[in-house]
């Protein structure tokens, strides 16, 4: 499926920084305000902080989800559902299972894609990539959240939403919303760039669980073609 290596890298990227993410400290809970007004400057302040507590009691992730992107010219969204499962420090999979299959494995260093119906893999760095998706939301510096993104929270019936909108101009998102429902994370939202909106419902979420290292180890079948980037 054509470009579904871009949209679910990028997308991983995301969710690997938010549900791996390293335990914040409380000196990152402590975040400076950005210059604003004194009124959003406190709005921002306590947005960030209460979403640095939140992921900070995260330790471990699996879950069900299914992802929907709507397409630009009037197509069909594109719908897949796949796993994911994720451990701090850093490490997270993430296994696309209908209408295709894909999977996804980041160590913390390296993110591999593995496209079975290409028998082909894909490694590239997680490098300064990061700080062109919304997983520097998630990375555990959240001073360098607030650099980056302007963050506000709002009720939504059952749900609290913290939204978060890229200073730069030149941001690869245009917006990111992240859901709880408690404890939980319930749904991400996506607005790139380019107008797409992507959606990610979570299922069956288990926090905090004891997950294997294998889960987070790939080595695909012989035979495979290998690309380093």
């Amino acid at each position: 499926m054509p470009g579904k290596n871009t949209l679910l890298a990028t997308l991983t990227l995301s969710l690997a920084g938010l549900l791996a993410s390293a335990p914040l400290s409380a000196a990152d809970v402590a975040v400076k305000p950005a210059p604003a007004t004194p009124a959003a400057a406190a709005d921002d302040s306590a947005a960030g902080t209460e979403l640095a507590q939140r992921l900070k009691a995260m330790t471990s992730v699996q879950t069900d989800f299914t992802q929907t992107s709507q397409l630009s010219g009037g197509r069909q969204p594109q719908v897949v559902t796949g796993t994911l499962s994720a451990r701090k420090p850093g490490l997270f999979r993430w296994e696309v299972r209908q209408p295709y299959q894909q999977l996804i494995v980041a160590d913390g260093k390296d993110i591999r894609i593995h496209d079975p119906d290409l028998q082909q893999m894909t490694i590239r760095p997680l490098g300064d990539e990061w700080a062109q998706t919304p997983a520097l939301l998630f990375s555990g510096d959240v001073s360098g959240l607030r650099q980056q993104f302007a963050i506000s929270r709002r009720q939504n019936g059952a749900l609290t939403e913290f939204t978060l909108t890229p200073k730069a101009k030149d941001a690869v998102f245009a917006g990111v919303t992240l859901q709880f429902k408690g404890d939980e994370p319930f749904a991400m939202k996506l607005d790139d760039s380019l107008g797409q909106k992507t959606s990610i419902e979570f299922f069956r979420v288990k926090r905090n669980g004891k997950l294997a290292d294998s889960l987070f180890k790939l080595v695909p079948p012989a035979g495979t073609d290998i690309i380093r980037e």
